[in-house]
Protein backbone atom coordinates (compact mmCIF):
# COMPACT_ATOMS: atom_id res chain seq x y z
CA UNK A 1 0.00 0.00 0.00
CA UNK A 2 2.66 2.15 0.78
CA UNK A 3 3.56 5.05 3.06
CA UNK A 4 0.36 6.71 4.69
CA UNK A 5 0.20 8.88 7.54
CA UNK A 6 -1.78 7.96 10.62
CA UNK A 7 -5.31 9.77 11.17
CA UNK A 8 -8.53 9.85 12.73
CA UNK A 9 -12.08 8.78 11.90
CA UNK A 10 -15.35 9.59 14.31
CA UNK A 11 -17.49 7.38 14.69
CA UNK A 12 -21.38 7.72 15.86
CA UNK A 13 -23.45 5.17 17.93
CA UNK A 14 -26.05 4.30 20.59
CA UNK A 15 -22.78 5.29 23.26
CA UNK A 16 -22.46 8.84 21.60
CA UNK A 17 -19.21 9.90 19.45
CA UNK A 18 -16.20 8.07 19.20
CA UNK A 19 -13.04 8.92 17.45
CA UNK A 20 -10.75 6.00 15.36
CA UNK A 21 -7.28 6.35 15.17
CA UNK A 22 -5.12 4.66 12.58
CA UNK A 23 -1.82 4.38 13.15
CA UNK A 24 0.91 5.06 10.47
CA UNK A 25 1.78 2.85 8.09
CA UNK A 26 5.31 2.42 5.72
CA UNK A 27 6.91 4.92 7.29
CA UNK A 28 4.28 7.41 7.22
CA UNK A 29 3.79 10.46 9.90
CA UNK A 30 2.49 9.92 13.40
CA UNK A 31 -1.24 11.83 14.22
CA UNK A 32 -0.55 15.54 15.55
CA UNK A 33 -2.39 15.94 18.19
CA UNK A 34 -3.18 19.43 17.67
CA UNK A 35 -4.70 18.64 14.28
CA UNK A 36 -7.02 17.08 15.76
CA UNK A 37 -7.60 18.63 19.17
CA UNK A 38 -8.52 21.45 16.66
CA UNK A 39 -10.75 19.34 14.74
CA UNK A 40 -12.69 18.55 17.58
CA UNK A 41 -13.01 21.94 18.77
CA UNK A 42 -14.60 23.31 15.43
CA UNK A 43 -17.27 20.31 16.11
CA UNK A 44 -18.02 20.96 19.62
CA UNK A 45 -16.73 17.90 20.89
CA UNK A 46 -15.30 17.49 24.44
CA UNK A 47 -12.39 15.35 24.51
CA UNK A 48 -9.86 14.43 27.11
CA UNK A 49 -6.31 15.40 25.94
CA UNK A 50 -4.63 12.60 27.65
CA UNK A 51 -6.71 9.99 26.28
CA UNK A 52 -6.11 11.04 23.01
CA UNK A 53 -2.25 11.28 23.61
CA UNK A 54 -2.42 8.38 25.14
CA UNK A 55 -4.43 6.45 21.82
CA UNK A 56 -1.95 7.77 19.53
CA UNK A 57 1.30 7.13 21.26
CA UNK A 58 -0.18 3.41 21.51
CA UNK A 59 0.62 3.20 17.52
CA UNK A 60 -2.18 1.00 17.17
CA UNK A 61 -5.71 1.24 15.89
CA UNK A 62 -7.63 2.46 18.81
CA UNK A 63 -11.18 3.61 19.64
CA UNK A 64 -11.50 6.70 22.33
CA UNK A 65 -15.27 7.72 23.52
CA UNK A 66 -14.94 11.26 23.08
CA UNK A 67 -18.94 12.02 24.63
CA UNK A 68 -21.94 10.74 25.29
CA UNK A 69 -23.74 12.53 23.00
CA UNK A 70 -24.13 11.63 19.56
CA UNK A 71 -23.29 14.26 17.03
CA UNK A 72 -24.92 15.17 13.68
CA UNK A 73 -23.25 12.93 10.71
CA UNK A 74 -19.85 14.67 9.35
CA UNK A 75 -19.32 14.87 6.08
CA UNK A 76 -16.22 14.48 4.59
CA UNK A 77 -14.07 17.72 5.04
CA UNK A 78 -10.95 19.80 3.98
CA UNK A 79 -8.81 22.08 5.43
CA UNK A 80 -6.58 25.03 3.58
CA UNK A 81 -3.49 26.50 3.93
CA UNK A 82 -1.24 29.19 1.94
CA UNK A 83 2.33 28.50 2.33
CA UNK A 84 4.37 31.95 3.79
CA UNK A 85 5.70 32.55 0.40
CA UNK A 86 2.06 32.62 -1.50
CA UNK A 87 3.28 30.41 -3.71
CA UNK A 88 1.52 27.24 -2.83
CA UNK A 89 -2.05 26.31 -1.94
CA UNK A 90 -1.89 23.21 0.56
CA UNK A 91 -5.10 21.26 1.09
CA UNK A 92 -5.45 18.44 4.41
CA UNK A 93 -8.52 15.70 3.96
CA UNK A 94 -10.65 14.33 7.07
CA UNK A 95 -12.84 11.26 6.49
CA UNK A 96 -16.59 11.52 6.90
CA UNK A 97 -18.58 9.62 9.19
CA UNK A 98 -20.60 6.91 8.16
CA UNK A 99 -23.26 8.47 6.07
CA UNK A 100 -21.50 11.59 5.39
CA UNK A 101 -21.11 12.96 2.06
CA UNK A 102 -17.48 12.88 0.12
CA UNK A 103 -16.03 16.52 -1.40
CA UNK A 104 -15.71 16.66 -5.22
CA UNK A 105 -14.06 18.74 -7.83
CA UNK A 106 -16.88 21.70 -7.55
CA UNK A 107 -15.92 21.98 -3.46
CA UNK A 108 -12.39 22.41 -4.11
CA UNK A 109 -12.96 25.19 -6.66
CA UNK A 110 -14.85 26.95 -4.28
CA UNK A 111 -12.90 26.86 -0.97
CA UNK A 112 -9.70 28.19 -3.68
CA UNK A 113 -12.61 31.39 -4.66
CA UNK A 114 -13.24 31.73 -1.24
CA UNK A 115 -10.10 32.57 -0.41
CA UNK A 116 -9.54 34.66 -3.80
CA UNK A 117 -7.08 32.03 -5.01
CA UNK A 118 -6.43 32.94 -8.76
CA UNK A 119 -4.13 29.90 -9.41
CA UNK A 120 -5.78 26.88 -11.12
CA UNK A 121 -6.43 23.47 -9.28
CA UNK A 122 -4.13 20.68 -9.78
CA UNK A 123 -6.56 18.36 -10.92
CA UNK A 124 -4.12 15.39 -11.48
CA UNK A 125 -3.15 16.13 -7.58
CA UNK A 126 -6.91 16.06 -6.57
CA UNK A 127 -7.68 12.98 -8.73
CA UNK A 128 -5.13 11.56 -6.88
CA UNK A 129 -6.35 11.76 -3.60
CA UNK A 130 -9.59 10.73 -4.81
CA UNK A 131 -8.20 7.62 -6.29
CA UNK A 132 -6.55 6.59 -3.44
CA UNK A 133 -8.44 8.96 -0.50
CA UNK A 134 -5.63 9.43 2.49
CA UNK A 135 -6.20 11.57 5.50
CA UNK A 136 -4.43 14.07 7.18
CA UNK A 137 -1.60 14.44 4.80
CA UNK A 138 -0.82 17.23 2.67
CA UNK A 139 -1.82 17.51 -0.88
CA UNK A 140 -0.08 20.53 -2.67
CA UNK A 141 -3.45 21.69 -5.02
CA UNK A 142 -2.37 25.01 -6.57
CA UNK A 143 0.55 26.69 -6.82
CA UNK A 144 2.37 30.15 -8.83
CA UNK A 145 4.68 30.71 -10.70
CA UNK A 146 8.20 31.57 -10.12
CA UNK A 147 9.79 34.35 -12.13
CA UNK A 148 11.87 33.21 -14.68
CA UNK A 149 15.43 34.85 -13.61
CA UNK A 150 17.33 37.12 -17.10
CA UNK A 151 21.12 36.93 -17.24
CA UNK A 152 23.24 40.04 -17.45
CA UNK A 153 25.16 41.51 -20.28
CA UNK A 154 28.42 39.89 -20.65
CA UNK A 155 31.71 41.51 -22.14
CA UNK A 156 34.21 38.47 -23.04
CA UNK A 157 37.91 39.30 -24.04
CA UNK A 158 39.46 37.56 -26.75
CA UNK A 159 43.12 38.10 -25.35
CA UNK A 160 45.18 37.63 -22.65
CA UNK A 161 44.35 40.45 -20.03
CA UNK A 162 46.34 38.98 -17.63
CA UNK A 163 49.86 37.83 -19.10
CA UNK A 164 52.79 36.18 -16.47
CA UNK A 165 55.27 38.45 -16.32
CA UNK A 166 57.29 36.06 -14.60
CA UNK A 167 60.43 35.29 -16.27
CA UNK A 168 61.61 31.76 -16.77
CA UNK A 169 64.67 30.16 -14.76
CA UNK A 170 67.18 28.64 -17.25
CA UNK A 171 68.77 25.65 -16.46
CA UNK A 172 72.04 26.85 -15.33
CA UNK A 173 70.34 29.15 -12.77
CA UNK A 174 69.89 32.32 -14.52
CA UNK A 175 67.07 34.00 -15.03
CA UNK A 176 66.02 34.67 -18.97
CA UNK A 177 64.96 38.24 -19.30
CA UNK A 178 65.08 37.90 -22.67
CA UNK A 179 61.77 36.06 -23.81
CA UNK A 180 59.56 37.57 -21.78
CA UNK A 181 56.60 38.14 -24.24
CA UNK A 182 55.13 41.40 -22.43
CA UNK A 183 53.31 42.37 -25.18
CA UNK A 184 49.72 41.31 -26.47
CA UNK A 185 49.84 41.90 -30.10
CA UNK A 186 46.82 42.63 -32.52
CA UNK A 187 46.00 43.03 -36.06
CA UNK A 188 43.91 45.23 -38.01
CA UNK A 189 40.48 43.94 -37.98
CA UNK A 190 40.94 41.70 -35.45
CA UNK A 191 37.47 41.25 -33.20
CA UNK A 192 39.29 41.52 -29.52
CA UNK A 193 35.82 41.64 -27.36
CA UNK A 194 32.55 40.25 -27.63
CA UNK A 195 29.34 41.42 -26.35
CA UNK A 196 26.63 39.31 -24.83
CA UNK A 197 23.33 41.39 -24.26
CA UNK A 198 21.20 41.20 -21.64
CA UNK A 199 18.29 39.05 -21.53
CA UNK A 200 15.38 40.49 -19.39
CA UNK A 201 13.52 37.88 -17.34
CA UNK A 202 9.91 36.71 -17.12
CA UNK A 203 7.23 37.66 -14.52
CA UNK A 204 6.15 34.99 -12.14
CA UNK A 205 2.61 35.17 -9.42
CA UNK A 206 2.03 33.85 -6.54
CA UNK A 207 -1.31 32.34 -6.05
CA UNK A 208 -3.31 35.28 -5.62
CA UNK A 209 -2.46 36.26 -9.02
CA UNK A 210 -0.10 38.82 -7.79
CA UNK A 211 3.12 39.89 -9.84
CA UNK A 212 6.46 38.88 -8.99
CA UNK A 213 9.00 40.99 -10.78
CA UNK A 214 12.35 39.10 -11.74
CA UNK A 215 15.47 40.59 -10.90
CA UNK A 216 16.95 43.85 -12.94
CA UNK A 217 19.32 43.13 -15.28
CA UNK A 218 22.76 45.21 -16.10
CA UNK A 219 23.60 45.21 -19.79
CA UNK A 220 27.14 45.63 -20.41
CA UNK A 221 28.81 48.09 -22.51
CA UNK A 222 32.40 48.30 -24.39
CA UNK A 223 34.37 50.47 -22.80
CA UNK A 224 37.61 51.20 -24.74
CA UNK A 225 39.93 53.90 -26.02
CA UNK A 226 40.83 55.54 -29.63
CA UNK A 227 42.12 52.60 -32.86
CA UNK A 228 38.76 50.63 -32.25
CA UNK A 229 35.08 50.29 -33.32
CA UNK A 230 32.55 48.42 -32.64
CA UNK A 231 30.19 46.49 -34.93
CA UNK A 232 26.92 47.52 -36.53
CA UNK A 233 25.35 44.84 -34.39
CA UNK A 234 26.66 46.24 -31.24
CA UNK A 235 28.27 42.92 -30.30
CA UNK A 236 31.62 43.14 -31.41
CA UNK A 237 34.87 45.40 -30.71
CA UNK A 238 37.70 45.64 -33.57
CA UNK A 239 40.79 46.77 -33.78
CA UNK A 240 41.67 49.40 -36.47
CA UNK A 241 45.29 48.82 -36.60
CA UNK A 242 48.04 46.60 -35.90
CA UNK A 243 49.91 47.30 -32.68
CA UNK A 244 49.29 45.98 -29.23
CA UNK A 245 46.56 45.63 -26.67
CA UNK A 246 46.20 46.09 -22.81
CA UNK A 247 43.43 46.55 -20.35
CA UNK A 248 43.36 49.01 -17.52
CA UNK A 249 40.85 49.69 -14.97
CA UNK A 250 39.01 47.86 -17.65
CA UNK A 251 38.98 50.02 -20.14
CA UNK A 252 40.37 48.29 -23.87
CA UNK A 253 43.20 50.20 -25.22
CA UNK A 254 44.97 49.49 -28.39
CA UNK A 255 48.07 51.15 -29.80
CA UNK A 256 51.24 50.90 -31.65
CA UNK A 257 54.38 50.25 -30.24
CA UNK A 258 57.06 53.04 -29.85
CA UNK A 259 60.30 52.28 -30.62
CA UNK A 260 63.67 53.79 -29.80
CA UNK A 261 67.38 53.13 -29.60
CA UNK A 262 67.84 55.30 -26.48
CA UNK A 263 66.82 57.71 -24.43
CA UNK A 264 69.32 60.29 -24.48
CA UNK A 265 70.32 63.81 -25.91
CA UNK A 266 68.97 62.65 -29.27
CA UNK A 267 65.27 62.17 -27.69
CA UNK A 268 65.32 64.28 -24.98
CA UNK A 269 62.57 63.31 -22.20
CA UNK A 270 59.71 60.75 -23.27
CA UNK A 271 56.92 61.80 -21.26
CA UNK A 272 53.18 60.84 -20.76
CA UNK A 273 53.56 58.25 -23.80
CA UNK A 274 49.90 56.71 -24.26
CA UNK A 275 51.18 52.81 -24.96
CA UNK A 276 53.65 50.97 -24.71
CA UNK A 277 57.69 51.84 -25.24
CA UNK A 278 60.18 49.56 -26.55
CA UNK A 279 63.98 50.77 -25.65
CA UNK A 280 66.65 48.94 -27.90
CA UNK A 281 69.52 50.37 -25.94
CA UNK A 282 69.89 52.55 -22.81
CA UNK A 283 67.96 55.14 -20.79
CA UNK A 284 70.97 57.55 -19.78
CA UNK A 285 70.97 59.47 -16.35
CA UNK A 286 69.12 62.73 -16.01
CA UNK A 287 66.33 61.56 -18.70
CA UNK A 288 62.78 60.79 -17.91
CA UNK A 289 60.87 58.47 -19.51
CA UNK A 290 57.18 57.72 -18.66
CA UNK A 291 54.12 55.63 -21.04
CA UNK A 292 50.75 54.80 -20.00
CA UNK A 293 51.70 51.10 -20.87
CA UNK A 294 54.75 48.67 -20.69
CA UNK A 295 58.48 50.15 -21.09
CA UNK A 296 60.25 47.32 -22.17
CA UNK A 297 64.51 48.36 -22.06
CA UNK A 298 67.14 45.93 -23.49
CA UNK A 299 69.68 48.14 -22.34
CA UNK A 300 70.32 49.91 -18.83
CA UNK A 301 68.77 52.22 -16.64
CA UNK A 302 71.53 54.47 -15.15
CA UNK A 303 70.31 57.26 -13.10
CA UNK A 304 67.05 58.08 -14.85
CA UNK A 305 63.44 57.93 -13.65
CA UNK A 306 61.51 55.53 -15.58
CA UNK A 307 57.40 55.16 -15.24
CA UNK A 308 54.98 52.49 -16.60
CA UNK A 309 51.47 52.53 -15.49
CA UNK A 310 51.27 48.70 -16.71
CA UNK A 311 55.28 46.40 -16.57
CA UNK A 312 58.94 47.81 -16.37
CA UNK A 313 61.25 45.07 -17.67
CA UNK A 314 64.63 46.18 -17.87
CA UNK A 315 66.86 43.05 -19.38
CA UNK A 316 70.32 44.45 -18.28
CA UNK A 317 69.96 46.19 -15.05
CA UNK A 318 69.30 49.75 -12.95
CA UNK A 319 72.10 51.34 -11.83
CA UNK A 320 70.95 54.10 -10.24
CA UNK A 321 73.62 56.01 -9.11
CA UNK A 322 71.31 56.64 -5.65
CA UNK A 323 68.82 59.01 -7.85
CA UNK A 324 67.52 56.18 -10.48
CA UNK A 325 63.86 55.34 -10.28
CA UNK A 326 61.69 52.68 -11.57
CA UNK A 327 58.31 53.02 -11.21
CA UNK A 328 55.19 50.38 -12.10
CA UNK A 329 51.81 50.42 -12.17
CA UNK A 330 52.11 46.71 -12.01
CA UNK A 331 55.67 44.34 -12.19
CA UNK A 332 58.88 45.09 -12.15
CA UNK A 333 61.24 42.83 -13.84
CA UNK A 334 64.91 43.78 -13.93
CA UNK A 335 68.24 41.57 -14.27
CA UNK A 336 69.66 44.05 -10.76
CA UNK A 337 68.84 46.63 -8.75
CA UNK A 338 71.71 48.97 -7.27
CA UNK A 339 71.72 52.21 -5.94
CA UNK A 340 68.33 52.73 -6.96
CA UNK A 341 64.44 53.10 -6.20
CA UNK A 342 62.10 50.30 -7.38
CA UNK A 343 58.31 50.85 -6.73
CA UNK A 344 55.71 48.50 -8.07
CA UNK A 345 52.13 47.71 -7.75
CA UNK A 346 52.39 43.52 -7.88
CA UNK A 347 55.57 42.09 -7.68
CA UNK A 348 59.77 42.75 -8.45
CA UNK A 349 61.29 39.78 -9.96
CA UNK A 350 65.54 40.09 -10.39
CA UNK A 351 68.98 38.00 -9.72
CA UNK A 352 69.98 40.90 -6.49
CA UNK A 353 69.14 43.95 -4.89
CA UNK A 354 72.55 46.20 -3.98
CA UNK A 355 72.33 49.00 -1.58
CA UNK A 356 68.69 50.51 -2.59
CA UNK A 357 65.11 51.00 -1.92
CA UNK A 358 62.26 48.63 -2.98
CA UNK A 359 59.00 48.49 -2.35
CA UNK A 360 56.48 46.04 -3.94
CA UNK A 361 52.56 45.85 -3.59
CA UNK A 362 52.64 41.77 -3.55
CA UNK A 363 55.99 40.18 -3.46
CA UNK A 364 59.39 40.90 -3.93
CA UNK A 365 61.38 37.91 -5.96
CA UNK A 366 65.21 37.63 -6.05
CA UNK A 367 66.53 34.94 -7.71
CA UNK A 368 68.96 33.30 -10.21
CA UNK A 369 72.69 32.86 -10.05
CA UNK A 370 73.00 35.30 -7.49
CA UNK A 371 69.65 36.29 -5.90
CA UNK A 372 71.45 38.38 -2.63
CA UNK A 373 69.56 41.59 -1.45
CA UNK A 374 72.65 43.37 0.27
CA UNK A 375 72.13 47.07 1.88
CA UNK A 376 69.14 49.45 1.79
CA UNK A 377 65.98 48.77 2.46
CA UNK A 378 62.84 46.46 0.89
CA UNK A 379 59.47 46.26 1.35
CA UNK A 380 56.71 44.42 0.39
CA UNK A 381 52.87 43.68 1.08
CA UNK A 382 52.83 39.56 1.53
CA UNK A 383 56.17 38.10 1.31
CA UNK A 384 59.67 38.88 0.30
CA UNK A 385 62.07 35.79 -1.54
CA UNK A 386 65.89 35.46 -2.04
CA UNK A 387 68.70 33.14 -1.80
CA UNK A 388 70.69 35.58 0.16
CA UNK A 389 69.83 38.28 2.51
CA UNK A 390 72.32 41.11 4.58
CA UNK A 391 76.05 40.76 4.49
CA UNK A 392 78.64 39.39 6.12
CA UNK A 393 80.36 42.60 5.60
CA UNK A 394 77.75 43.56 8.50
CA UNK A 395 75.77 46.24 5.53
CA UNK A 396 72.46 47.57 7.37
CA UNK A 397 69.87 45.58 5.45
CA UNK A 398 66.47 46.08 6.39
CA UNK A 399 63.62 43.52 4.98
CA UNK A 400 59.62 44.55 5.79
CA UNK A 401 56.73 42.64 5.29
CA UNK A 402 53.19 42.68 6.40
CA UNK A 403 51.82 46.28 5.73
CA UNK A 404 50.93 47.62 2.33
CA UNK A 405 54.01 49.76 1.63
CA UNK A 406 51.74 52.37 -0.12
CA UNK A 407 49.54 52.83 3.24
CA UNK A 408 52.60 52.91 5.56
CA UNK A 409 54.73 55.71 3.76
CA UNK A 410 51.19 57.46 3.57
CA UNK A 411 51.22 56.75 7.58
CA UNK A 412 54.65 58.19 8.06
CA UNK A 413 54.03 61.09 5.82
CA UNK A 414 50.96 62.08 7.42
CA UNK A 415 52.69 62.06 10.89
CA UNK A 416 55.69 63.86 9.58
CA UNK A 417 53.27 66.46 8.30
CA UNK A 418 51.52 66.58 11.16
CA UNK A 419 54.87 67.18 13.49
CA UNK A 420 55.08 70.32 10.79
CA UNK A 421 51.58 71.94 11.25
CA UNK A 422 52.47 71.09 15.33
CA UNK A 423 55.40 73.41 14.70
CA UNK A 424 53.98 75.96 12.39
CA UNK A 425 51.25 76.61 15.21
CA UNK A 426 53.88 77.14 18.31
CA UNK A 427 55.98 79.73 16.26
CA UNK A 428 52.10 81.74 14.93
CA UNK A 429 50.44 81.55 18.00
CA UNK A 430 52.97 83.80 20.13
CA UNK A 431 52.93 86.47 17.54
CA UNK A 432 49.08 86.47 17.18
CA UNK A 433 48.89 86.33 21.45
CA UNK A 434 51.55 89.35 21.14
CA UNK A 435 49.11 91.34 18.73
CA UNK A 436 46.00 90.52 20.66
CA UNK A 437 47.49 91.77 23.91
CA UNK A 438 49.22 95.10 22.25
CA UNK A 439 44.99 95.67 20.80
CA UNK A 440 43.89 94.79 24.53
CA UNK A 441 45.99 97.63 25.56
CA UNK A 442 44.25 100.29 23.25
CA UNK A 443 47.35 100.50 21.09
CA UNK A 444 46.71 100.81 17.39
CA UNK A 445 48.11 98.51 14.65
CA UNK A 446 49.52 99.96 11.87
CA UNK A 447 48.06 98.60 8.16
CA UNK A 448 51.24 96.34 7.94
CA UNK A 449 50.44 95.13 11.14
CA UNK A 450 46.94 94.41 10.89
CA UNK A 451 47.68 92.36 7.38
CA UNK A 452 49.92 90.38 9.29
CA UNK A 453 47.51 89.45 12.19
CA UNK A 454 44.98 88.72 9.08
CA UNK A 455 47.19 86.31 7.28
CA UNK A 456 48.27 84.92 10.43
CA UNK A 457 44.98 84.24 11.86
CA UNK A 458 44.09 82.63 8.31
CA UNK A 459 47.57 80.11 8.12
CA UNK A 460 46.36 79.32 11.85
CA UNK A 461 43.19 77.81 10.68
CA UNK A 462 44.63 76.05 8.19
CA UNK A 463 46.97 74.06 9.89
CA UNK A 464 44.49 73.59 12.50
CA UNK A 465 42.17 72.33 9.74
CA UNK A 466 44.70 70.52 8.26
CA UNK A 467 45.57 68.71 11.35
CA UNK A 468 42.32 67.52 11.87
CA UNK A 469 42.40 66.40 8.88
CA UNK A 470 45.17 63.95 9.11
CA UNK A 471 44.32 63.21 12.44
CA UNK A 472 40.89 61.80 10.90
CA UNK A 473 42.72 59.98 7.76
CA UNK A 474 45.53 58.25 10.28
CA UNK A 475 43.13 56.76 12.60
CA UNK A 476 41.26 55.36 8.99
CA UNK A 477 44.47 53.86 8.27
CA UNK A 478 45.42 52.60 12.06
CA UNK A 479 43.56 49.23 10.95
CA UNK A 480 45.58 48.54 7.98
CA UNK A 481 48.62 49.80 9.89
CA UNK A 482 48.15 46.14 12.32
CA UNK A 483 49.50 44.39 9.34
CA UNK A 484 48.67 40.73 7.62
CA UNK A 485 49.68 37.88 10.12
CA UNK A 486 50.68 35.72 6.93
CA UNK A 487 53.23 37.38 5.44
CA UNK A 488 56.95 35.70 5.07
CA UNK A 489 60.02 36.32 4.52
CA UNK A 490 61.80 33.74 2.69
CA UNK A 491 65.96 32.90 2.51
CA UNK A 492 66.59 30.19 0.44
CA UNK A 493 70.32 29.94 1.67
CA UNK A 494 71.45 32.15 4.18
CA UNK A 495 70.34 35.24 6.35
CA UNK A 496 73.34 36.76 7.73
CA UNK A 497 73.67 38.12 11.46
CA UNK A 498 72.41 42.52 11.49
CA UNK A 499 69.80 41.90 9.13
CA UNK A 500 67.06 43.37 10.58
CA UNK A 501 63.51 41.95 9.68
CA UNK A 502 60.17 43.81 10.21
CA UNK A 503 57.20 41.89 9.95
CA UNK A 504 53.89 43.58 10.41
CA UNK A 505 54.10 45.62 13.81
CA UNK A 506 57.03 43.15 15.09
CA UNK A 507 60.92 43.83 14.43
CA UNK A 508 63.69 41.25 15.00
CA UNK A 509 67.49 42.17 14.09
CA UNK A 510 69.41 38.16 13.42
CA UNK A 511 71.95 37.77 15.89
CA UNK A 512 73.10 35.07 14.23
CA UNK A 513 73.21 33.94 10.81
CA UNK A 514 70.36 31.17 9.97
CA UNK A 515 69.81 29.30 6.76
CA UNK A 516 67.14 27.32 4.81
CA UNK A 517 64.25 29.38 6.49
CA UNK A 518 61.43 31.25 6.90
CA UNK A 519 60.70 34.32 9.17
CA UNK A 520 56.74 34.68 9.87
CA UNK A 521 54.66 36.65 12.83
CA UNK A 522 53.81 34.27 15.24
CA UNK A 523 52.76 35.10 19.14
CA UNK A 524 53.75 38.75 18.41
CA UNK A 525 57.10 38.50 17.47
CA UNK A 526 59.29 37.43 14.30
CA UNK A 527 59.63 33.66 14.46
CA UNK A 528 62.31 31.47 12.07
CA UNK A 529 60.81 28.13 10.82
CA UNK A 530 61.58 25.69 8.84
CA UNK A 531 60.55 25.05 4.70
CA UNK A 532 57.89 22.88 4.75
Amino acid sequence: MGERNGYFRLALDDKGTSVIIYPPEEGGKKLDLKELEAYLNRKNVDYSATMLRSAIERNSESRVLLQKQRISEVNEETSLRVSSDGMKVIFRFYPPTDGGTRVDINEIRGDLKANEIKAALNEEAFNGFLADRQYCKSYLLAEGKEPKEGSDGEIRYLFNTDPSRKPQVNEDGSVDFFHLNTVTTCGKGQVVAERTPAVPGEDGFDVYGRRIAPRPVKDAKFSYGPNMHVSEDGTKLISDIDGHISILQGKIFVSGVLELENVDTSTGNIEDYDGNLLIRGNVIAGFRVKATGDIEIKGVVEGAYVEAGGQITVVRGVNGMERGVLKAGKNVVVKYIENATVEAGNNVTTECIINSRVVAGNGIFVDGKKGFISGGNVRARYSIEAKIIGSDMGGDTTLEVGIDPAVKEKYIGLNKENENLVKNVKKIQPVLLAMQQKMKRGEKLSPEQAAQVKALSQQLLSCQTKYEENKKELEALTEDMEGSDDAVIAVRDVAFAGTKLVISDCTMVLKNAYNYCRFVKKHAEVCMIPFI
